[in-house]
């Protein structure tokens, strides 16, 4: 079965740079070979055009081999800032085009750090945008700020009258949090509110964002400042003129390319991330404060429309099990119910929740066996007030003797009683997207069970599931109707 949420056939969704122009996201990327590279494949930059995050057309190689950067068009020109790594230097360049697909790079324009306000370590993932306020381009940089400690991350700031000479100015934002550059830096405006997006390895893993009033700052860190949890990464983002989407991708666990993974592992699931994997879109959400969330886009919501069968049995617990839904009251015990189905590899769960104050947790158990046990499970623990994300192993006294960590992935999430929540979950074989209420994300991926069935559970409390659906995308008319011939004989 394709995938749904995109990557190359043989290889992997990197950075993504998205630009918007008549009515179609052109997505470039970082097209990762890993170790499917050949002779004559072509690293760097790819390009991608969707209109629906649901199809893509795949327009190839653009020829420059570089890393993350940003398309800027002015006039009838298209200017591409990328970055290089030669030598060990980190270096800025400038490439130039008038279809998107074609590119003159121009080495003149080049450079580096300049070692006096920047350290000559990092210097990467130029964005430029025109400044109108002070009425010259502006480039952030992904760079290390020169300083007493080694926290010395930063977004770096240059500006320009023409593209080609660049003045070094103070950071834009250096709070000495990361020891690591702020990578893939991006700034837009929704309102009365300045934004700038960066991604860190260093302190907390994630993509992150500050809020301003002005371009002068200060930058404020909003409570929860990330937009995803650990399995989303690079993330950049573009408006349509109506909503702004971020692009980010959801890390594999293949390939080990770092050379952590655990040496006794049995499978996939506790191996370490890798760098690259499929691209994730997530429109981002202003609320009435000021601060951000994310959500599902809504092409990628309706695109599973097909229901299929869900018809709940109880195993522990007493039930009320309804058409329209089913509520459980446990306040001393654990208690589930599963499908009589088996779970799709493709598909979309939805329900809406609500919890009685005493309830320790609630949620889903996906590809669960009839034991209840030995599964993935996404819990909302409202007196944690957090989601969390914990694998099989979590179940078992191996993983009760061996694992090291509470849970595998969590997001902070707010969760008041007598409340409704809106939970749906994107499931596409090994990948794993979380909404909550259409305002948080949570990321995962999911290995060493393939197949199973959808459980629900509450823990130590009450609770009501409503409107529990499976639902898998709508079937292609035109291959639908060769199926059907082949039925036929």
């Amino acid at each position: 079965m394709k995938e749904f949420f995109y990557r190359p056939e043989n290889a992997w969704v990197g950075d993504i740079i998205p630009y918007y122009e008549d009515g179609e996201f052109k997505l470039f990327y970082l097209h990762g070979w890993r170790g499917n590279f050949r002779e004559g494949l072509d690293h760097g930059w790819h390009l991608l055009g969707t209109k629906d995050f649901v199809n893509y057309r795949e327009d190839g190689a653009c020829k420059i081999e570089g890393g993350t950067g940003h398309i800027l068009k002015v006039g009838n020109v298209y200017h591409m800032f990328y970055c290089i790594f030669p030598e060990g230097k980190q270096l800025a360049c400038h490439a130039i085009s008038k279809d998107l697909q074609t590119w003159e790079p121009i080495p003149e324009d080049t450079f580096g750090p300049d070692g006096e306000i920047y350290e000559l370590a990092d210097w990467r993932d130029p964005f430029v945008f025109w400044n109108e306020e002070e009425s010259q381009y502006w480039m952030l940089i992904a760079a290390l700020a020169k300083g007493p400690t080694n926290r010395k991350g930063c977004t770096g700031l240059l500006s320009s009258k023409d593209l080609k000479h660049w003045e070094y100015r103070e950071p834009l934002y250096a709070p000495n949090l990361h020891v690591g550059a702020h990578e893939c830096p991006d700034l837009f405006r929704m309102g009365d509110w300045w934004y700038l997006i960066y991604s860190s390895y260093t302190g907390r893993f994630g993509t992150f964002y500050r809020m301003s009033r002005s371009l002068k700052g200060p930058w404020m860190t909003p409570q929860e400042e990330a937009f995803d949890g650990r399995a989303y990464y690079a993330a950049k983002s573009v408006s349509d003129g109506q909503k702004r989407y971020l692009f980010g991708w959801n890390p594999t666990k293949d390939d080990d390319l770092f050379g952590w993974n655990p040496p006794k592992s049995p499978g996939k699931d506790y191996d370490t991330w890798d760098w690259g994997g499929n691209m994730i879109v997530h429109e981002i959400i202003q609320r009435s404060d000021g601060t951000l969330g994310v959500n599902v886009p809504a092409t990628v919501d309706s695109a599973f429309a097909q229901q299929v069968p869900a018809n709940f049995q109880r195993i522990a617990g007493d039930w009320a099990i309804t058409d329209d839904g089913l509520l459980c009251e446990s306040p001393y015990a654990f208690a589930g119910c599963i499908t009589q189905e088996e779970l799709p590899d493709q598909c979309k769960i939805s329900t809406t929740v609500c919890f009685s104050g005493s309830t320790q947790g609630l949620g889903f158990m996906l590809r669960a066996g009839e034991t209840l046990d030995f599964a993935y499970y996404i819990t909302l623990e409202p007196q944690r007030s957090r989601i969390t994300f914990r694998g099989p192993i979590m179940q078992s006294e191996e993983g009760g003797k061996t694992f090291p960590y509470d849970v595998e992935l969590e997001r902070p999430l707010k969760l008041l009683p007598e409340q409704e929540y809106e939970l749906k979950v994107f499931i596409d074989g090994t990948i794993c997207e979380i909404y909550v209420n259409g305002d948080v994300a949570m990321s995962a991926r999911m290995y060493d069970i393939q197949q199973g069935k959808l459980a629900i559970f509450v823990s130590q409390g009450a609770a009501e599931f409503h409107r529990v659906k499976i639902e898998t995308l709508e079937a292609d008319p035109a291959l639908q109707l060769e199926q059907n011939i082949n039925a036929s004989g």
